[in-house]
């Protein structure tokens, strides 16, 4: 018979002199500091008699390094030929004792469900249930997206991640927690029913929400556990290492078997030889097993992007951002990486406009499958196809209203920032105000129009009105600024477009002004917030160390803007 008892002691502190330092022991090439302590102990012996005299030994030594044993938390359990007895309470002394464990019951070990062996399909059972108890709280509470993520990743997911260290899983039932997880999403408005499943777990730099699966966390760390057997020099370690390459060499199940084939899935490769294991990547880089971390999360993110590529209708318009040459890439998705408190309608209202799975004729009739006349004109103008860039940025009806209020609250940012640095007003303006620019500000420094035509003395302009213009008379400059929202692939055209159309104007502007400099600045933010590194070095040279604030809080504008005009085609009946 094979008997042990489940002790919880009560953690103690060791005292230490404030002047003192108290120095690591070096025992068996392990290091043991203050910082280890006792929280679970197990305790084996052969017989009930053997086990309740090295109960009194292991008490009695406690007692002297000031740790007591929590009762409550203790248990005894009776192992015969594999198969757990039943048996009265141990008694420990005349008041106390310690409860016998039956067949059916577990014990918490260092928080896994234990009875006579790690029941791993019940703490598989009970951590999901408490990972999607958290999930459902965390995405119906009114966080900002950001938020939710942070907390889904940091407070939900560890339910499962402490234990995936130890325990052997079926892939398919984590498969089914994270469906059940993107279910609660859905339910509580964090993603679209159609939504993409690869871009829901892409980072947030490249365009995606940044939540991760459990089902590859779950592959990651199998992966850095294997790598920890082998450059961890501790006995302990050793002794599991020597048991996982047996299990290889039997033909066992092992975790160094699962840990190469995940590696491989990711186009790793495993060198796990003790004591310094690399990882090779495909390119024929090697990496050392401490930085693996870091190699995993990379190829993690390209195997997302490859299954992105593959989606031809949700994946289109992000995969174009990845492709397009002339686009500022790093500043592209600032709005998700950067705008922590934008709330999760707006990020899944932006996202349904990317994956284009906004509620339109040509969804219904192309994807869906559900508009039964294959009538796809814009109920707006009834002219054009109601597609997401003629909604955003064609339809005649909502060029004089939407469009041109989304093109001055975007501008405005940008206005406001320029004469402030010229003492014309005496306060910022948030990007979400209200508050329009007047016709002209004026002091000793400088002038600014707002939306003035300007009408030629020298010669004849068809193009006379501009968005902003700003005369600095201390460094005899003019600066144009004109403004656009075009559809993404428009934007250099608009560029160009601008350029040519207000040649005339920046001549007559020249003989105006013959001792000033005449600069036109075009500022090309398509409607869903991209632009190039041109409208960089412009804000830069009208704004200065400010630039990056003015282009997120000038995309923020554009996006909302854009998002208000797809909300109202969805009221459309």
């Amino acid at each position: 018979m094979s008997n042990f008892v489940y002790i919880v002691p009560q953690p103690y502190c060791l005292e230490v002199e404030s002047h003192k330092r108290l120095e690591a022991i070096k025992t068996n090439r392990c290091k043991v500091t203050h910082l280890l302590y006792i929280v679970d102990l197990k305790i084996y012996a052969s017989s009930e008699n053997n086990l309740e005299r090295v109960m009194r030994t292991v008490k009695g030594g406690m007692d002297c390094i000031g740790s007591r044993w929590n009762e409550k938390k203790c248990v005894v359990v009776h192992v015969k030929r594999g198969c757990v007895k039943q048996t009265e309470n141990m008694e420990i002394d005349e008041l106390k004792s310690i409860k016998s464990l039956g067949e059916e019951s577990t014990y918490k070990f260092l928080g896994v469900l234990e009875n006579s062996k790690q029941e791993d399909k019940l703490v598989l059972e009970n951590a999901s249930k408490e990972y999607l108890r958290r999930l459902a709280i965390i995405w119906s509470s009114p966080l900002s997206d950001h938020s939710r993520v942070v907390a889904t990743n940091q407070y939900a997911l560890p339910v499962l991640s402490y234990l995936m260290w130890t325990q052997t899983w079926p892939l398919a039932q984590l498969q089914q927690v994270d469906r059940e997880a993107r279910k609660i999403i859905v339910e509580f408005g964090g993603k679209h029913p159609q939504g993409s499943t690869a871009i829901l777990y892409m980072s947030r730099k490249c365009g995606g929400r940044g939540l991760r699966s459990v089902e590859t966390i779950y592959k990651e760390i199998k992966i850095k556990a294997a790598m920890k057997l082998y450059y961890n020099p501790d006995p302990s370690m050793e002794a599991v290492r020597l048991f996982e390459e047996k299990s290889v060499r039997g033909g066992r199940h092992s975790a160094i078997k699962d840990a190469r084939r995940y590696a491989e899935e990711l186009g790793l490769h495993l060198k796990l030889e003790y004591p310094e294991p690399m990882c090779v990547t495909d390119d024929g880089k090697e990496v050392n097993g401490k930085k693996v971390k870091g190699c995993i999360a990379k190829a993690r993110q390209e195997e997302v992007r490859a299954k992105v590529k593959e989606e031809k209708w949700q994946g289109k318009m992000i995969c174009n951002r990845w492709e397009d040459v002339h686009l500022e890439q790093g500043d592209c998705f600032a709005w998700l990486s950067c705008w922590k408190a934008a709330p999760t309608h707006v990020v899944v209202g932006i996202q349904e406009l990317y994956q284009q799975l906004l509620p339109r004729k040509v969804f219904y009739h192309r994807k869906v499958g559900t508009s039964g006349s294959g009538e796809e004109r814009c109920r707006m103008c009834g002219k054009a196809t109601e597609s997401v860039p003629h909604i955003l940025a064609g339809c005649g009806a909502l060029a004089q209203t939407l469009y041109l209020a989304r093109h001055n609250n975007a501008l405005k940012i940008l206005f406001f920032q320029v004469i402030r640095a010229l003492d014309l007003v005496t306060s910022e303006v948030p990007w979400f105000s209200k508050i329009q620019p007047k016709p002209m500000y004026e002091n000793e420094r400088a002038i600014a129009y707002w939306d003035i035509p300007l009408y030629a003395d020298n010669t004849h302009l068809k193009a006379n009105r501009i968005d902003a213009t700003i005369v600095d008379k201390e460094n005899k400059k003019v600066s144009v600024i004109e403004m656009s929202c075009p559809w993404v692939e428009n934007r250099e055209e608009k560029d160009a477009e601008k350029t040519t159309k207000y040649g005339p104007l920046r001549w007559e502007l020249e003989q105006r002004y013959p001792e000033y400099r005449v600069t036109q600045f075009n500022i090309i933010v398509d409607v869903l917030g991209g632009y190039s590194r041109d409208v960089r070095k412009a804000l830069k040279e009208l704004v200065g160390d400010k630039s990056d604030t003015i282009a997120l809080q000038i995309q923020k504008s554009v996006i909302t803007s854009s998002l208000n005009i797809a909300r109202r085609f969805k009221l459309l009946k």
